[in-house]
């Protein structure tokens, strides 16, 4: 097995009480099979503490108000206090460390549902790059009952090739932005539509000519003249002015469908879509738009982190659905989405750097990468839905 790590994994240090929006505050914490017969057995007045502050029926730590029973006033954990750390339950003992399994391959990273690891996140200057670590041959042999049910590695090497194209895509500096999530989504489209044909038939190709069809795709897309010729296929899709505004103003629209996972979140999101598509025209919303691409012209590391967090957060997970085109979709998307959120905040405050990016980042994240329920409907809605179609989202970004 492979291990992929990285780099700023390591860098996470919990900022505990100091923390401006602890993880203890605002959902559920759920609380695994183990962790729970572990605490029925935790005797005396802890114990009977713990008994009564768990509701038995979802199998999770009851609420007081918005944040967990567990939460005491100087903004520590009670369990973690009376435990220690082997106390608390899997999710939480490992949040925000997030692990993928991929079958042959392991990816671990950080969530960027937390503040600290979403600061991380955006000022990681190697850039989501990978520590690879391999597991010796002893394991391999342990895991011959588990390897039945890996996905097929050929899969696999297919995603990697193509992360690694889009990796090269989102890191080029010398294409506009906009145009680079243009050909992020054209390339998953054109990867999408040959994948399909191999997968239906079986992978009749040899390695060798899999191998070969995903280097012409990446050397077409990576080409020095790509961008240009991209450039003016996509001129009279990508939408301009009143246009492109009406079709964010629909996405937003969409995340106002969500369960609520942060606090006011309804509101929050009615107000978003008040200040931006209804209180200003359509020139207005131009203007601010330009002020905030100038007033944000430093973070041009940051935006690219974000995309690229979400492009490997994602991309590989088709493995299992075979469906990569709405996994890119869901990542041009959710940037575009917080994008947005940043727009609202410096029309309201004047003020967009790299604490307001990540504050951005990380509440989008927690409203639908911790909600299972939010993130099927997303990818639901971008999977089906003509309104996220290719020209359609082209016309958006």
């Amino acid at each position: 097995m492979n291990y992929h790590i990285q780099t700023c994994f390591h860098h996470f240090i919990c900022t505990g009480a100091e923390c401006e929006d602890t993880c203890c505050k605002g959902w559920r914490i759920r609380i695994d099979r183990q962790s729970y017969r572990n605490y029925l057995q935790v005797s005396g007045a802890f114990g009977h503490r713990l008994f009564w502050e768990i509701d038995h029926g979802r199998r999770s730590f009851r609420m007081r108000g918005r944040a967990c029973a567990f939460l005491n006033r100087e903004g520590f954990c009670d369990i973690y206090k009376e435990l220690g750390r082997k106390g608390l339950c899997r999710g939480w003992r490992e949040y925000p460390r997030h692990r993928e399994n991929y079958g042959q391959l392991q990816e671990v990273m950080l969530s960027l549902s937390c503040p600290e690891a979403a600061r991380l996140i955006l000022e990681d200057e190697t850039q989501g790059m990978w520590k690879e670590k391999k597991r010796p041959a002893v394991f391999w042999e342990q895991q011959t009952a588990v390897r039945k049910n890996w996905p097929k590695p050929e899969l696999l090497e297919d995603l990697e090739e193509l992360r690694r194209t889009m990796v090269c895509l989102i890191k080029d500096r010398s294409v506009d932005w906009r145009q680079r999530q243009a050909m992020l989504l054209a390339l998953a489209h054109d990867f999408q539509r040959h994948w399909n044909k191999i997968r239906e038939a079986g992978y009749p190709y040899s390695r060798q000519r899999r191998r070969q069809w995903g280097k012409r795709l990446s050397k077409r897309y990576l080409a020095r003249e790509a961008a240009g010729r991209f450039a003016r296929r996509l001129e009279h899709l990508q939408g301009a002015g009143k246009e492109q505004r009406i079709r964010i103003a629909a996405w937003m629209r969409l995340m106002q469908r969500m369960e609520p996972v942060l606090f006011g979140w309804e509101q929050k999101a009615a107000r978003m879509c008040s200040s931006l598509y209804h209180q200003r025209s359509a020139a207005e919303y131009q203007l601010l738009c330009l002020d905030f691409d100038e007033a944000a012209a430093g973070l041009e590391q940051e935006w690219e982190n974000l995309m690229l967090y979400f492009v490997n957060t994602y991309v590989l997970g088709a493995v299992y659905d075979g469906d990569v085109y709405t996994k890119v979709k869901l990542a041009v998307f959710g940037t575009r989405i917080i994008r947005e959120w940043c727009l609202f905040r410096y029309g309201t405050s004047g003020k967009i750097n790299r604490e307001e990016l990540a504050g951005a980042a990380y509440r989008y994240s927690r409203e639908v990468e911790n909600c299972d329920e939010n993130l099927d409907l997303l990818e639901e809605e971008l999977g089906q839905n003509p309104l996220f179609g290719l020209e359609e989202m082209l016309k958006g970004i």
